[in-house]
């Protein structure tokens, strides 16, 4: 009997030959592929049914296209139907044979969907009836992995079955693969990528019609980011239920060829799942994957709390040793060696990152910059991450100005509750004008240059004030927001911005100079299209001291939103100084 393909995640909102000289210093030859932001489409195929190779990639090859298939390993040769796989007891599944005419013939990738198809981290449902234990998810990683090596193929892309995982088990998922493609956490990728939660669009029949599958690739071109399509088995004569996961072969033509004009025009790449992650050589950085531990340059100020690990909490293609990072009773920080860079050079921070506790707090990312000399000149705070997630940090650098010769990663580890993970530091140099411009900031007056002005608003007028002393953003840091708190709670309102259905991103620059209790918070007020409040999405307390740039992802909650404000408050007797600048609001 065919199984669904139900989303059972457990969590909230939630090149492969290259790898190793992908974390090597000095390697010649310097390359990075998808250094900008590009649009790209990917075609992948779960659980490896024989329809793959009979129907799928004699379509695409037609049109010159390739695409990624996750194979069960279990169910490879099971030709017959009924069958035992989990994914789908009513298919033929692949034989080696056709696996590796797939990827040696039609130029596929094969990926990963671990040994036998049981969830992750679930149990029950379509899922197996016990839930796995941490070692038999292990197994299931590995063994997988091992199985499709003993044919000759390096698997280096990961999709979880049933699209069921957590962040413990994403870390398993990090020490053998360099990505994971989820099943329901859909919508494109935004460059530069997070590696180990790739979305994606799940394709059915009858629910998503080509035309909605050629909307994708529309957007993808206009917002240069990376469409990703997840098909099961591809059928002349598709079942009409959407849960039987089947695709027509004429559907799967007819996009094929839409996606071959946007190719041939120039407007689109068709990459397989490694080849869209952002990837290169030489790693600038001494010492990524701390084999070393804190040597070559690395150092620290809390020896106590960050710390060499060799506990296998790292991630591939070296997962033995990574660093540990601890909160203590202070912040402390990790300092990379200085690098040389150069002006109007843009450059990418790769990093793998495993919060597995926080309380409060984050860990968070800063790059100091040096003159020639060594003296240090600026910093830039660049990115932070405030609650338990695992994930390949992405995210790009260019030097302030000429003077600046050498950088060199700080990583603040600030809160309390901290226990995290951090391996495999790449600096990949992306060449010159390669970051892509600001996008157009929604919201009046983000730096606070015409005061509480231009729509912003207080009810709080002796307590949150306009500053002109010098205290805001570092590109800008003459006038801020000064946030105190008093007696009472105050809050500071921004003028209403006109959204829609969809995903925005809010950014703002925080210094908190002084807290004895209470919080910075971050609240946003939903209006209909009449300007009456009708909802409303809390969304992050600040409460660690010094800088922090603080990023909110927003979506209306109902169709009925048609404005939205954001609204920073300060809590009474919380003892709070605080600074606000560079509030920037966009549409992703």
């Amino acid at each position: 009997m065919a199984r669904g393909r139900t989303r059972l995640v457990t969590i909230g909102v939630a090149v492969a030959a290259m790898a190793a000289a992908l974390l090597t210093p000095g390697v010649a030859n310097a390359a990075v592929g998808n250094s900008a932001p590009s649009a790209l489409v990917s075609f992948t195929f779960d659980d490896g049914m024989a329809s793959s190779i009979t129907q799928a990639a004699p379509t695409l090859k037609k049109y010159g296209l390739t695409g990624t298939n996750y194979v069960v390993t279990n169910c490879v040769g099971m030709t017959t139907v009924p069958n035992n796989c989990r994914a789908d007891t009513d298919v033929p599944y692949m034989t080696w044979d056709q696996i590796l005419q797939l990827q040696n013939t039609y130029g596929w990738e094969i990926g990963s969907h671990t040994v036998a198809h049981q969830c992750l981290v679930s149990a029950g449902g379509d899922c197996q009836p016990t839930k796995l234990t941490a070692a038999q998810v292990d197994a299931e990683l590995a063994n997988s992995k091992a199985a499709l090596a003993a044919r000759g193929i390096n698997a280096t892309a990961f999709a979880p079955p049933y699209g069921d995982y957590d962040m413990s088990a994403v870390a398993r998922v990090a020490k053998y693969y360099t990505s994971m493609r989820g099943f329901a956490d859909t919508g494109n990728n935004i460059w530069p990528l997070g590696d180990y939660l790739l979305r994606n669009v799940p394709v059915q029949e009858v629910t998503t019609p080509v035309a909605t599958l050629k909307a994708k690739v529309d957007e993808a071109i206009a917002n240069k980011t990376w469409a990703v399509f997840t098909f099961h088995d591809i059928r002349p004569n598709p079942s009409r239920n959407p849960d039987a996961y089947q695709y027509g072969t004429a559907e799967l033509d007819q996009l094929a060829a839409y996606v071959k004009t946007k190719v041939a025009a120039g407007q689109i790449k068709n990459v397989n799942i490694s080849k869209g992650l952002v990837t290169g050589t030489p790693n600038k950085m001494p010492n990524p994957t701390f084999n070393n531990g804190l040597g070559d340059g690395w150092r620290t100020d809390a020896p106590a709390t960050i710390t060499a690990d060799a506990a296998n909490n790292g991630s591939y293609p070296d997962f033995a040793k990574s660093v540990k990072l601890v909160s203590g009773a202070t912040q402390g920080h990790l300092f990379s060696p200085q690098v040389a860079v150069s002006p109007g050079t843009n450059y990418l921070y790769k990093t793998y990152l495993n919060v597995a506790a926080i309380t409060s707090g984050e860990v968070a990312f800063y790059v100091d910059e040096y003159n020639a000399a060594g003296t240090w000149v600026s910093g830039q705070y660049r990115k932070r991450e405030n609650s338990r997630w695992v994930e390949a940090l992405n995210f790009t650098y260019t030097p302030s100005s000429t003077n600046v010769a050498k950088a060199s990663l700080q990583v603040i580890v600030a809160g309390t509750g901290i226990k995290a993970y951090l391996d495999n530091v790449q600096l990949l140099a992306l060449g010159a004008g390669t970051t892509p411009p600001p996008p157009s900031n929604l919201v009046a007056n983000g730096t606070f240059d015409a005061g509480i002005g231009s729509g912003w608003r207080t009810d709080a007028t002796t307590a949150i004030v306009a500053d002109n002393a010098g205290n805001g953003a570092p590109a800008n840091p003459v006038n801020s927001v000064k946030l105190q708190g008093r007696t009472a709670n105050g809050h500071l309102f921004s003028p209403q911005v006109n959204v829609t259905p969809g995903n925005y991103n809010i950014s703002a620059y925080l210094n908190i100079k002084n807290r004895t209790a209470g919080e910075v918070g971050w609240y946003i007020d939903e209006y209909n299209a009449n300007g009456n409040w009708i909802s409303g999405q809390w969304k992050l307390a600040s409460t660690a001291l010094g800088v922090s740039n603080v990023n909110l992802a927003y979506s209306p909650s109902t169709t009925s939103v048609a404005k939205a404000s954001l609204q920073v408050y300060v809590t009474a007797n919380s003892g709070v100084l605080a600074y606000v600048d560079d509030l920037r609001w966009w549409r992703r």
